[in-house]
């Protein structure tokens, strides 16, 4: 078991809530003070590595436990592809003396993002979505999240 999964329960509530803001000619995106508190001055930006057109934002911390479990993966052709994508889709992000980000436009442009970003706490990351984009995931995942119990209503 590795340290995220003994911490998971604590970690659930850590970085919770759904926040927009806009991002600003320099492609800066300012982090509401609540979730800097938790993420910190200085964090992991990546690609989400289930193809979902979004960006995931982690401690550094938890960004370890997360690559121990990666590269704890048998090594293959398509475990080294998985690992370059995922390495070349991957910043380290220090947030400016506004609490604001630059996000590199590579990044921007795979996640689809204009100018408004919908960011989302879950758990012991963030989620970084375009407004459209994360519309059209719940849609298309309505009827599986609608049949879903919570923790709770078990």
């Amino acid at each position: 078991m590795t340290r995220l999964d003994e911490r998971q329960v604590t970690v659930v509530a850590r970085l919770f809530g759904a926040y927009t803001h806009n991002l600003d000619q320099k492609n800066r995106l300012a982090i509401p003070a609540k979730l800097r508190a938790e993420l910190g001055d200085s964090f992991v930006l990546t690609l989400s590595p289930s193809g979902e057109k979004c960006l995931l934002a982690y401690t550094f911390e938890d960004w370890d436990d997360v690559m121990r479990d990666f590269l704890s993966q048998p090594s293959s052709e398509d475990q080294m592809l998985r690992q370059r994508k995922l390495y070349m889709n991957t910043d380290k992000m220090d947030l400016d003396a506004q609490g604001r980000m630059t996000i590199p436009t590579r990044l921007m442009e795979q996640a689809g993002f204009q100018r408004e970003v919908y960011m989302l706490g879950s758990g012991y990351h963030l989620e970084f979505w375009d407004p459209e984009e994360f519309e059209k995931m719940l849609e298309r995942n309505k009827e599986r999240m609608d049949s879903q119990k919570t923790y709770l209503n078990k």
